[in-house]
C-alpha cells in the first residue's frame, strides 16, 4: 500500500467511529411518552326500558334546591269542557220597562172598556123604557165602547208582543220573570244574579245537567244552575245552547269555561301540583322521583284544573314523589348533549 492510501485509511477510521458511537447513542434514546386518553366523565343521564333517566346525588339536589311533594290519592267527579259568555242582560230589563208600560196601558184600557160598557147598556134600557134618552145619546154610548174595545185589543196586543219578544230572546222563563211570575229569578234584573249562556258539545254526548261549574278567576269555581235551552245560538261557537244562572261575578261578556258532570260516580285519581307541570315541546310534564337520585319526566295526560293542580286518573301514583321546584334544570341537564372524553380532555395534546 503506498504512503496516500496508509493516510486516507488513516483518516477514515477516527471518523467511522465516531458515526458509530452516535448511532449506538440514538438507538437506546427512550421513544417519547405518548398522553394517555382522558376518561369519558360520566353521564347524568341514561336510558332504561325506552325511558330517559336524570341521576342526581342528594348534595347535588341540596345545592340547586330541587324540593318534591308526594301525591295523594283523591276522587272527583269527572267532568266534561263546554264554554260561553255571561249575557248582557240589558235588553231583558228594557223589555220588564215595556212590559211594565203595556200592562198599565191594558188596565187601563180594560178599565175604560168597563164603563163605557156599563154606560152604553144603562143608555139602552133607558131609550128602551119610553125612550127616556135620544137615540144619538144612545148612539154615542155605543160608539165609546167600542171605541174602547179596539183600545183594549190594541193595549193587548202590545203585551203580548212584549211577552213575545221576551220569549224569543231569552225563552219562556225570563219571559215569565218580566211579567213578575217567577220570584227565583228575580236576581237577574237587580243585578244579585247573571246569566250565562254555555254551548255544549256538538255530538250531543252530554245531556244539560241541572248544575254545572265554572272558572270565576279569583273567587274559583262557582255553580250555575240551567235555566232553560237559549233561544238564540252563540255567535262564535256551534252546539246545543243552554242558559245558566250563577251569583254575579263576572263582566258582561266575558268569555267562561265551564265543566259539566260526567256519570255518577267519581273517578279516583292524584292532583298534580301546579308548580310541578313544565311545559316541553307544546306538552305538560312533570318529573317523578325514584329512589333518592333518579328522575323520569312523564307527560301529564289530563289538564283539567282540579284543587290548585291539575287533576290526572293515569299516569301518575298515590305516594310517588313529583318535582315542584328544580323542574326545568332536570330538563335541561336531561337536554344537554352529552360530554365526550375529547370534550373534557384540556392537555393540547388531546388535539393531536
Amino acid at each position: 500500500m503506498s504512503t496516500l492510501g496508509r493516510r486516507l485509511l488513516l483518516a477514515l477510521v477516527p471518523t467511522g467511529a465516531a458515526a458509530l458511537v452516535a448511532w449506538g447513542w440514538l438507538s437506546y434514546q427512550p421513544a417519547p411518552s405518548v398522553a394517555a386518553p382522558a376518561p369519558t366523565p360520566a353521564s347524568r343521564v341514561s336510558n332504561e326500558n325506552g325511558l330517559t333517566i336524570v341521576t342526581l346525588d342528594e348534595a347535588t339536589q341540596k345545592r340547586s334546591g330541587i324540593t318534591t311533594e308526594t301525591l295523594s290519592a283523591t276522587k272527583r267527579q269527572l267532568e266534561q269542557t263546554a264554554y260561553g259568555s255571561v249575557l248582557d242582560l240589558q235588553p231583558l230589563i228594557d223589555l220588564q220597562t215595556h212590559y211594565r208600560a203595556a200592562a198599565a196601558d191594558e188596565a187601563g184600557a180594560r178599565a175604560a172598556l168597563d164603563a163605557s160598557s156599563q154606560e152604553a147598556e144603562r143608555n139602552r134600557v133607558l131609550f128602551q123604557d119610553h125612550m127616556n134618552i135620544s137615540q144619538k145619546a144612545l148612539q154615542a154610548a155605543q160608539a165609546a165602547w167600542s171605541a174602547d174595545q179596539a183600545k183594549l185589543q190594541s193595549a193587548e196586543a202590545n203585551l203580548e208582543g212584549v211577552r213575545a219578544s221576551a220569549q224569543q230572546q231569552f225563552g219562556p222563563p225570563l219571559a215569565a220573570l218580566i211579567a213578575g211570575k217567577d220570584t227565583v229569578l228575580a236576581g237577574l234584573l237587580d243585578g244579585e244574579d247573571m246569566m250565562l249562556r254555555i254551548v255544549l258539545p256538538i255530538d250531543g254526548s252530554t245531556a244539560a245537567p241541572v248544575q254545572i261549574t265554572f272558572e270565576s278567576g279569583a273567587r274559583g269555581r262557582i255553580a250555575a244552575r240551567l235555566v232553560s235551552p237559549s233561544p238564540q245560538s252563540d255567535p262564535v261557537a256551534e252546539g246545543p245552547t243552554f242558559l245558566y244562572r250563577a251569583p254575579a261575578s263576572l263582566p258582561v261578556g266575558s268569555k267562561v269555561i265551564a265543566f259539566l258532570p260526567m256519570g255518577q260516580q267519581p273517578a279516583p285519581g292524584v292532583v298534580v301540583p301546579r308548580p310541578a307541570v313544565l311545559w316541553f315541546g307544546g306538552q305538560p310534564w312533570a318529573y317523578v322521583q325514584q329512589g333518592k337520585d333518579r328522575f323520569v319526566r312523564r307527560l301529564v295526560d289530563d289538564q283539567s284544573p282540579y284543587d290548585g293542580g291539575y287533576f290526572v286518573d293515569s299516569g301518575f301514583e298515590a305516594g310517588e314523589r313529583v318535582v315542584t321546584r328544580g323542574a326545568q334544570l332536570l330538563l335541561s341537564e336531561e337536554q344537554r348533549p352529552p360530554v365526550t372524553a375529547v370534550a373534557a380532555c384540556k392537555d393540547p395534546e388531546c388535539d393531536d
